[in-house]
């Protein structure tokens, strides 16, 4: 902790990058200090609220979240710059309830509200100039049409724009402007910022002769801001005699353009601290979020449907499509694990868009509606928007299952010949679902169809065709590079064969150290980090593990790299499949550049399963990149259910 010193002396520490913490007679700052973090300057937080006028109860909803905004975000003071109301009917009776609509919203404001008249609010319905029933009805429901308030440390000037020379019509009368030059001169002697609000931008209104009548006093008397509304577009105008002038949006009034062309409902914010510095920003309408905007209950719903293991359960696999046409099906069982309905859509795999956020209270939806770009953010094209050859049929394509129902989906591919072995084609399922509060929860799921791969032993490299290292169950956690590629070759002398891997990397990792050979007794994932930190699942640098054979009797190798030398690590799970152990049954040889390393492996005959032939021997290859971030993700030749089978051509 601080000294006693150091307290007592009233000194506070000065934050920067990082904090100036104590430093240590040893060097470095001392472990268990107290900082006492100096005062900042103590501030006010002001919010205004803009036009409403729209005359549609649609616009209410966006006024009523905004209210709720300001109640978690509790400034000192909201403020409005008018037009509140639709009005201008002859119905009176209908803006009365208008108003009453308004504060119906408004009285739930845990803090004060200054209103402001705009035309909506003070024109009737009969256009006539001299009729001053809205007016007066305003006066006994709101307030003055204009008037001051005097914050801590800020001074507000509420003005009236419908005051044309006492006639409700755009301007400001000379006795208005009389009180005004009387008000801010008052004001200026309290030596705080002077900020002016009112509805109609009336610097662009000629017949009130702006320059003349106004600017000079708001020159005069030092006001610091303008902020104006009417124009339903936000925008920030250049200073007048250093003075920044503001045009607000909507909250809740009627726009139709895109926010980029300033129309959006939103509340602006003004940050007032003691020193006089004035900070505004905008918010849109409805942002924030209620601290059980997810519960638990809820996220553990898409939790479950994203990890339940057999949610989804794929059978089969398509021929592939290398040198020949190919076609077939397999199926997909889909099981709903959820106390509710969902539904489930099968398409192919789209193009990367943002995704749309509905959100509803009280089962009805309201403002928060916006785009995630989520999917844009995580596209990788090697593994969720893959350019496949293969068309796909899902029969059905859409269907609901009750809580704890399953369904099967036979899913049918077809591909022309390829020069080249095509990517396993990939596909999404959308499983949707309502939550507590009634929203509709899409959650997604991605799959692959497996090919039956029979790599060729060829003769040579040249020879030897490639076939991808493939992800076959995506995370967002994938690194975004190229997929590996292996070719197999005839072995030499002890060699049974050859996989010559190319592996397209930014930075070759070594295994920092070797690890504890024992392996969980969790199951292996095909693809992603396994809890169990185990050498297999999870090494320290790049990896790659091969696995030749199917049952008991399978052998599995892992190879890693030492820290230094780059010197291969060769390792194969003990018969009992609970430990690494060093292994002589690979050779291997390594390459590498600045964009990818290359790895030769010839499978020692010592290495096959006894009693099994090398033609049609089950085998799959996975490589894992380990960058410096240092988080593996597998990618594999095939999955586990569907392993490729060598063919020598025999």
């Amino acid at each position: 902790m601080l000294s006693t010193a150091l307290l007592a002396s009233g000194i506070f520490l000065t934050f920067a990058v990082p904090p100036a913490f104590e430093q240590s007679p040893v060097g470095g700052a001392r472990d268990g200090q107290t900082v006492v973090q100096a005062p900042s300057p103590r501030r006010q937080v002001i919010a205004i609220v803009p036009d409403r006028t729209s005359g549609r109860d649609w616009g209410l909803r966006y006024l009523r979240e905004a209210v709720h905004d300001l109640n978690r975000e509790s400034p000192d003071a909201v403020f409005c710059v008018g037009d509140l109301v639709q009005g201008y009917s002859r119905d009176h009776s209908a803006v009365t309830k208008e108003r009453e609509d308004f504060l119906a919203i408004m009285r739930a404001l845990r803090m004060p509200f200054y209103p402001t008249a705009g035309n909506h609010d003070l024109v009737s319905g009969k256009r006539d100039a001299n009729d001053r029933s809205f007016a007066d009805e305003f006066h006994a429901l709101f307030g003055p049409l204009y008037y001051a308030v005097e914050l801590e440390f800020a001074s507000f000037v509420i003005l009236n724009t419908e005051d044309g020379d006492g006639r409700i019509e755009p301007g400001f009368s000379d006795e208005q402007l009389s009180w005004l030059d009387a008000t801010l001169a008052r004001l200026e002697q309290r030596n705080r910022p002077i900020i002016l609000l009112f509805h109609r931008p009336l610097w662009d209104h000629k017949p009130t002769r702006w320059d003349e009548r106004v600017q000079p006093m708001l020159v005069k008397h030092g006001v610091d801001y303008v902020i104006a509304g009417h124009y339903h577009a936000l925008q920030a105008l250049p200073a007048r005699d250093g003075i920044p002038f503001l045009v607000l949006g909507t909250c809740g009034g009627a726009i139709d353009q895109h926010p980029l062309a300033g129309q959006l409902q939103h509340v602006t914010f003004v940050i007032i601290d003691e020193t006089g510095k004035i900070e505004p920003y905008h918010q849109i309408a409805g942002c924030t979020l209620p601290v059980d905007w997810i519960t638990k209950a809820d996220q553990d719903l898409a939790y479950k449907l994203k990890t339940t293991r057999d949610c989804v359960t794929l059978r089969g696999a398509v021929a592939d499509a290398l040198g020949q046409p190919t076609s077939g099906s397999v199926e997909v069982e889909v099981r709903n694990p959820l106390d509710r309905a969902v539904d489930f859509a099968f398409r192919a795999t789209a193009p990367a868009a943002p995704w749309e956020v509905v959100d509803r209270e009280d089962g009805k939806p309201i403002t928060r509606v916006w785009t995630s770009r989520t999917a844009i953010d995580t596209f990788n094209p090697w593994t969720t928007d893959i350019n496949t050859p293969f068309a796909l049929d899902f029969d059905p394509p859409k269907f609901v299952l009750a809580a704890g129902e399953s369904r099967v989906v036979k899913v049918s591919a077809r591909c022309g010949a390829q020069a080249l072995p095509p990517e396993p084609p990939p596909f999404e399922i959308v499983a949707t679902y309502s939550d507590s509060k009634e929203r509709r929860v899409p959650v997604l799921l991605r799959g692959r169809i497996p090919l039956l791969r029979a790599p060729q032993l060829a003769s040579d490299l040249d020879a030897a065709t490639p076939y991808s290292i493939a992800v076959w169950t995506n995370s967002e956690f994938d690194p975004p590079e190229r997929n590996a590629s292996a070719r197999f070759l005839v072995g030499a002398g002890d060699s049974a064969m050859r996989i010559a891997l190319t592996v397209p990397d930014l930075q070759f990792s070594a295994d920092a150290a070797a690890r504890s050979s024992k392996v969980s007794d969790s199951k292996v994932s095909d693809s992603k980090v396994s809890d169990s930190k185990a050498p297999l699942d999870d090494p320290l640098g790049d990896g790659v593990r091969v696995v030749l054979g199917e049952g008991p009797d399978s052998r599995e190798f892992l190879v890693t790299f030492t820290q230094g030398t780059l010197a291969p690590v060769i390792r194969s799970l003990s018969p009992d499949r609970s430990k690494l152990q060093p292994s002589t049954d690979l050779a291997i040889t390594l390459t590498s550049s600045q964009q990818s390393w290359n790895l030769a492996i010839d499978v020692l005959r010592s290495a096959i399963p006894a009693g099994t032939d090398l033609n049609g021997l089950s085998i799959n290859v996975g490589v894992a990149d380990n960058d410096s971030t240092y988080h593996t993700q597998w990618r594999w030749l095939a999955p586990r259910e569907t392993p490729a089978r060598i063919s020598t051509g025999q």
